[in-house]
């Protein structure tokens, strides 16, 4: 039976009805604390930093402490926040505590972006809480605040010490990726130029983080380490954020076989917004209709990848990780080289030319990320039922969570 495609206006009714109603989450954002919400003084303090040459972690560095003490004694500058926030109609979003850097100092710098975190929570007046458990998202959701969970996109923190998987588990962290592009002593990424997969070592950390009810993100794993570590772990594994490598074609994505993996063992993969995962290397030339340039993708881009995934996966296993929609891009001028260590060494990040990693392209209608319920509307006028939209934009994510971290 044909099911009536909804007007535009039928579908933004019933986007923000599931989102006031149901427990939507985003199972890998934008950091909460550097790329949501922007105030002028942060625009100004961006802008300064880039005529002096700063680099991407410089500036966001400087605009989030400026951030954390303005919401700490403005009103005004905490409501700007909550509002965003508010807006975007999502209880919980998955925050980075750490992605990629000089592996000597990657458990410092997750214990300094926790107490940055924790900082920006205590001065937000218990609008925003630490969620570890399925329980905690519930509270949040019913008392009408927010919750923010932590993952680790490289498990460089680790070290060689797989007790350290304890400690971060103490921290907060509950999911935890092998690999951030590229290779670790645990597995190679995504963007390696040969594909050996699973380490031993990593074999190990898995059964260690299956121990420790931490979940496995193999959202920047190459295709071996995820089929590797689909095999080897005893728990449901998820992809955060990534995409459908058979629609794209970007290394970023995972292959199908890796996605019905994933299914199969119970677990779950949230698609990215980020238009050089979804589009084509040749574009789809949607975007340029809009007069934006054609590595813009569109919220059908993003919609024709869930699709996919409930395809392959089952309705059951899919959802949405964003990774983008980030304000500072927008009000910045960014160039390739501007996304680089903030001293000259190697390039921890790893992306190359043909990579086509463009920080200036966005999603049309979801630019910024307090657009998120044009998304779930998109759903919605594709012609997804209102019950397969619940399930991806927070209840399947929520499932994993609570049948892993408790």
């Amino acid at each position: 039976m044909n099911r009536p495609t909804p007007t535009a206006a039928q579908a933004e009714e019933t986007a923000r009805r599931i989102h006031a109603e149901h427990i939507v989450i985003d199972s890998l954002a934008p950091s909460f604390v550097d790329e949501w919400a922007l105030t002028p003084a942060m625009i100004e303090i961006g802008k300064a930093l880039q005529a002096q040459g700063g680099s991407r972690p410089a500036i966001k560095k400087a605009m989030a402490e400026h951030l954390i003490a303005q919401c700490a004694q403005d009103p005004e500058t905490r409501e700007t926040y909550l509002s965003y926030w508010r807006r975007s109609g999502v209880t919980a979003c998955n925050y980075t505590l750490y992605a990629s850097g000089p592996p000597d100092t990657a458990l410092d710098a997750t214990i300094t972006s926790a107490r940055r975190a924790a900082t920006l929570m205590a001065s937000l007046g218990g609008q925003v809480t630490l969620a570890t458990n399925a329980a905690q998202l519930e509270a949040a959701h019913r008392d009408g605040r927010h919750a923010v969970m932590y993952n680790l996109q490289n498990a460089e923190p680790v070290g060689a010490d797989l007790d350290r998987v304890e400690v971060l588990h103490e921290l907060g962290v509950r999911s935890m990726q092998l690999t951030y592009n590229l290779r670790t002593r645990f597995a190679d990424g995504c963007l390696e130029t040969n594909d050996g997969g699973l380490s031993r070592f990593g074999a190990a950390l898995i059964e260690k983080m299956n121990a420790c009810r931490m979940m496995v993100d193999l959202s920047h794993a190459s295709a071996n380490t995820a089929r590797d570590a689909v095999a080897a772990s005893r728990t449901p594994i998820v992809a955060t954020h990534t995409a459908a490598r058979a629609l794209s074609g970007h290394p970023r994505g995972l292959p199908d076989d890796v996605l019905k993996g994933i299914a199969n063992g119970g677990g779950y993969a949230g698609v990215v917004v980020l238009p050089a995962f979804i589009l084509p290397a040749e574009g789809d030339g949607r975007a340029e209709k809009h007069g934006k340039p054609r590595s813009w993708a569109t919220l059908d881009t993003v919609v024709d990848h869930l699709q996919h995934l409930v395809n392959v996966m089952g309705e059951d296993h899919v959802g949405v990780g964003t990774d983008w929609g980030k304000p500072y891009y927008n009000a910045l001028a960014w160039t390739p080289s501007m996304i680089r260590p903030e001293s000259g060494s190697f390039n921890w990040v790893g992306w190359r030319p043909q990579d086509r990693f463009d920080p200036n392209a966005q999603t049309l209608d979801l630019e910024t990320w307090d657009k998120w319920p044009n998304l779930t509307a998109a759903m919605l006028r594709r012609g997804m039922a209102e019950s397969t939209v619940v399930k991806i934009v927070g209840a399947n994510y929520m499932r994993v969570f609570r049948e892993i971290c408790g």
